[in-house]
């Protein structure tokens, strides 16, 4: 069998919530070993839901399950000494620790950056958390919500005369999740060429305002702060989510679905809405007229879109070259025959008994494929990965009795 991309990595999970074991998750798909540190209570994502039929079970969450595949579990409580002296032992054989405590919570135990360096030179120590490690706000708690409020994308998001809003899910924690991945390889890359490893320090804040595509440059630029303008681009009319007779459509005509002079015929949307003599009108042949009078192009657009389907939509406008997309339900997804046919959806049994569908690898490779296997039951790997670090079965009993694993 291929070799997986990072098979020859051996990584330490300290993490919980989602930026953390998102990052680690990506290292496992592409082949690490990558061993889950679990306190004895297990991860706090396996008490978070979905569970099959809405019943609680620390082996059935759809989170932790999702967000820990091929991975394995041991559990420590690294806050003991005992806990702390059995995570150097494993740290004699890794390649990467990736943490999301609290700044400094490390430090208190004895197993911080500056602490570990000096016996653990190559080590590639990474820590996410809200803020980053240095700075006013690192003590501050932060999620997902408050990540893109405080990178100002909220503040661009929603109705002109209503409160910003946020998009939905946690797409905070994935984005500093890859964030991460990526310092990890770079860090892994500068080792390679010069023997020596280095913390990655990952802010959630920071990943999330480090995608804000303009923002910043046009108020750098021109003192001007973007405001909100509901889920609509600024630069154009129509750029946004229209209803449709089951639902909603992007609709983006792009730079040629208007009337322009130097085209002959028809243009792309009067094509489109079957109605030629459209091009006549004002709010087809003038891009400024479109912008401020938006409201009455949508009355010309609305009654041909809402008396058909989004995906008889979607598929007219991308036979003409113009990039409308459907808007699916995650149901919809699960059957989207693009997505079939990529075999990006896959079913995984984990050891609970449970069977899911997961989304799966990001990226296709052609010669190290991502591999999906199951997410690990709690401190499933305890006698074979802490008998690597050289404790028997009686020394586990004694431990696992003083409540370290």
């Amino acid at each position: 069998m291929t070799d997986a991309a990072l098979s020859d990595l051996r990584v330490v999970d300290l993490t919980q919530d989602v930026a953390g074991p998102y990052c680690t998750k990506l290292l496992a798909d592409y082949g690490a070993e990558v061993i889950k540190i679990e306190p004895p209570g297990g991860d706090m994502s396996r008490r978070l839901g979905p569970f099959p039929e809405d019943l609680p079970h620390a082996e059935k969450s759809g989170l932790f399950l999702h967000l820990n595949t091929n991975k394995k579990s041991v559990t420590l409580d690294v806050a003991t000494a005992s806990g702390a002296v059995i995570l150097k032992k494993l740290l004699a054989r890794a390649d990467v620790l990736v943490e999301s405590y609290p700044p400094g919570r490390m430090d208190e135990w004895g197993i911080g950056y500056e602490q570990l360096r000096g016996d653990f030179p190559q080590l590639i120590y990474t820590s996410i958390t809200s803020f980053g490690q240095t700075g006013p706000y690192r003590d501050y708690r932060a999620n997902s919500l408050i990540a893109l409020a405080m990178s100002s994308i909220m503040y661009t998001t929603g109705e002109p005369d209503r409160e910003p809003l946020a998009t939905g899910g946690e797409p905070a924690g994935y984005f500093a999740g890859l964030q991460a991945f990526v310092g990890i390889l770079a860090a892994l890359s500068y080792r390679q060429q010069n023997g020596a490893g280095q913390q990655v320090d990952v802010s959630l804040v920071e990943s999330v305002a480090a995608a804000d595509e303009y923002n910043a440059a046009m108020y750098a630029y021109l003192g001007a702060i973007r405001r909100r303008f509901y889920s609509r681009q600024v630069f154009g009319y129509p750029m946004d989510i229209l209803p449709s007779q089951d639902g909603h459509v992007v609709v983006i005509p792009g730079a040629w679905g208007f009337p322009l002079p130097i085209l002959e015929g028809a243009s792309l949307m009067s094509l489109l809405l079957e109605d030629l003599e459209l091009d006549q009108n004002p709010l087809f042949r003038k891009m400024h007229e479109r912008y401020i009078r938006w409201r009455e192009l949508d009355e010309l657009l609305l009654p041909w879109l809402t008396t058909h389907s989004s995906r008889q939509i979607v598929e007219t406008a991308q036979e003409l070259r113009m990039p409308f997309a459907l808007v699916p339900t995650a149901a919809d997804l699960l059957e989207d025959k693009h997505l079939e046919e990529r075999a990006f959806f896959v079913e995984i049994k984990h050891p609970g008994g449970v069977k899911l569908r997961h989304p799966g690898a990001p990226v296709q490779m052609s010669e190290t494929p991502l591999r999906s296997g199951p997410a690990p039951t709690l401190g499933q790997d305890n006698e074979a990965i802490l008998g690597e670090a050289g404790y028997n079965l009686e020394d586990l009993g004694i431990l696992r009795d003083r409540g370290v694993i």
